[in-house]
């Protein structure tokens, strides 16, 4: 005949109907419903609910009824949230049932698969709210203190504990708009998000983070909006009492339904947001902040060593005479002038032609300059000390703590042997910061900072003149004009 399916057998049309209501998709879609409880049984393997609804037809009135299934694992802590004690409690009452239709092929027939009851209303959600609540605060375990995410360091790990599919999953993930650079990890620990299973579901992936030792710098629970009857089953003495000690080791941040709804893990957690949404944000914020306090913490340092150094340079380049007459005293033109007129008489010594006797005179004399210089350096001993203390503490608040870096460096400068010839009268040149040894190393044209003791001078080489070898070392000539 056309247009008709013919089956074999029974099997044979129950694995066609399977085929196509599992191809449609509707045993995997949630359904939420509102019907009169006409009888509820207990049996071994669950709770079986019969629930009618009238309907006016062409032929009169008639009811749509449906059974409803609560697996056994799921039955009593359903009955406890909804305080009902016995199921015959149900009857006679309209109630809110959410769930997936079941098709069993054995029958042929549709089971209403719940894993939510609710009362109508709200009175009841919220009475039984109220009483958790002032158990945890008889424990002392309600968050009373008002945090801020600036308090924690800039957040790179998270553990978000939600539903995989669900939409505030999505959301928290789409609103967590930080710069791949510093974008932090985030580590998903799945748990139902309505339900009888979802204060235990929450506890378990609580307990899986603690166990992980990762130590992340938050924990979000997070659950897009749905009406109250969903998000009574967050409302749990136990999963409060767990968030509420948790927060020691990890703070969790709440981000469950809308910005009106409040849960027990709201009263408890470390910071509570209205939506996924705002915790995202929140956390993206955070991080930014720190990062620009990252920034702008360089750039000051960078522009104080900029300073630092420049200071430095202007201290090392035109205060160094200074610097040397404070180490060596008032006498520092004196002491560079009694050295020009031993010099002098060395010279004068050495220039002539001496016997024996002489010599050891000539070795007396310079036994006597050369402790003379030794005993005048000796009585500026301890006033070089404390001006290297004064020294010390004047870098130190020009430095910022950076005492020791430049105090270092500058005793280290001094010792160079680049400086010597100031201590007998002579000059520093340097050309292009560099300092020159050696008459080779300059050409006509070169430009070129003689500093003195007495200051700075700035020439330019115009002319060059080799100096011969025994010119400059023969005879017993030591010092040149």
């Amino acid at each position: 005949m056309a247009g008709v399916k013919e089956f074999k057998d029974l099997i044979e049309l129950n694995e066609y109907v399977t085929k196509k209501i599992e191809m449609t998709g509707l045993t995997s879609e949630t359904f939420r419903f509102y019907a009169d409880v006409v009888r509820a049984n207990n049996h071994s393997t669950g709770l079986y609910i019969d629930v009618s609804q009238p309907y006016t037809a062409k032929n009169g009135t008639r009811n749509i009824e449906i059974t409803v299934y609560v697996p056994r694992y799921l039955a009593p802590k359903i009955l406890e949230v909804i305080k009902v004690s016995n199921v015959k409690e149900l009857v006679g009452k309209k109630w809110i049932f959410q769930g997936k239709l079941s098709f069993f092929r054995d029958r042929m027939s549709f089971t209403f698969y719940a894993d939510t009851i609710a009362p109508m209303g709200e009175s009841e959600i919220e009475k039984r709210r109220k009483e958790i609540l002032k158990e945890l605060e008889v424990r002392n375990l309600l968050m009373k203190e008002k945090h801020d995410l600036s308090e924690l360091p800039p957040i790179k790990k998270i553990a978000i504990i939600t539903s995989k599919s669900a939409a505030g999953y999505e959301d928290f993930l789409k609103n967590l708009t930080v710069h791949y650079l510093y974008r932090p990890i985030v580590h998903l620990y799945e748990s139902p998000m309505q339900g009888a299973q979802t204060a235990s579901g929450i506890i378990l992936a609580l307990n899986r983070i603690r166990k992980s030792n990762i130590d992340y710098d938050v924990v979000v629970i997070a659950r897009g909006g749905g009406a109250r009857s969903d998000l009574m089953y967050f409302d749990d003495l136990s999963l409060g009492i767990e968030i509420a000690k948790f927060n020691e080791y990890c703070p969790i941040l709440s981000g469950i339904g809308h910005e009106r709804d409040f849960t027990i893990p709201d009263y408890v957690a470390w910071k509570r947001f209205a939506t996924p949404t705002e915790v995202a944000r929140a956390i993206s914020k955070q991080i930014e902040d720190n990062v620009k306090k990252l920034d702008d913490s360089y750039n000051d340092l960078r522009i104080l060593l900029s300073n630092v150094f420049k200071v430095y340079e202007r201290t090392v380049e035109l205060g160094l005479i200074d610097y040397m007459k404070k180490v060596i005293g008032s006498d520092f033109i004196k002491i560079v002038k009694d050295l020009d007129e031993t010099y002098e008489k060395i010279e004068n010594f050495v220039s002539y032609k001496i016997n024996d006797s002489s010599q050891r005179l000539s070795e007396d004399f310079l036994r006597f300059i050369s402790n003379s210089l030794e005993n005048k350096l000796k009585s500026k001993k301890d006033s070089v000390e404390n001006f290297e203390k004064i020294l010390e503490r004047d870098i130190s608040i020009l430095l910022s703590n950076k005492e020791t870096m430049l105090n270092e460096t500058f005793q280290e400068l001094l010792k160079r042997e680049e400086f010597a010839p100031l201590l007998f009268g002579g000059a520093l040149v340097m050309k292009s910061g560099h300092f020159v040894k050696s008459i080779r190393q300059m050409k006509i044209g070169d430009k070129l900072d003689l500093f003195l003791k007495d200051g700075k001078v700035k020439t330019k080489v115009v002319t060059e003149k080799k100096i011969k070898k025994e010119e400059l070392y023969g005879g017993h000539t030591l010092f040149r004009n």
